[in-house]
């Protein structure tokens, strides 16, 4: 039941911030929050598979990526504003917060526990967006030549 919720307040979560960067249309914010919700379906799937939460990070952003590039296509719309709106469940904002929490009271240990953390789940982050930037490119220039 908690992953339903959870799928649910990723689906919310991006048609919102799809809502507030004023995406055009019925079709645009829900195709958004589908793309959250998809990224976030595949962060618990590989979580639960691997237990790994930096692999789920990875798994998430390159799922979303890749949705982002299809969507756009779909849409003829920019995939970075899909890509954007779409990442935001997986960013790592709590772990922030309690990272810049721990600082402000001077604990230390804490801080820098905290803020590995943010820092290493950020990281996996933007190897997805590199990963799967990447491989699109990489398939846009065979295509081309092929054609």
């Amino acid at each position: 039941m908690n992953e339903y919720l959870q799928l649910i307040a990723a689906f919310s979560g991006s048609a919102g911030f799809a809502l507030a960067y004023n995406f055009r249309g019925k079709k645009h914010v829900l195709t958004a929050g589908l793309g959250g919700a998809a990224g976030w379906l595949c962060y618990l799937i590989v979580l639960h598979a691997s237990g790994n939460e930096y692999l789920a990070g990875f798994a998430g952003t390159v799922l979303c990526s890749f949705y982002s590039e299809a969507a756009a296509r779909f849409l003829r719309t920019p995939a970075t504003g899909l890509l954007i709106v779409s990442s935001i469940p997986m960013i790592p904002g709590a772990s922030l917060y309690r990272c810049m929490q721990h600082l402000l009271r001077s604990e230390m240990e804490l801080f820098e526990r905290e803020g590995a953390y943010t820092v290493l789940f950020a990281s996996c982050m933007a190897a997805g967006f590199v990963f799967s930037g990447t491989l699109i490119h990489l398939f846009r220039s065979t295509n081309k030549k092929t054609e």
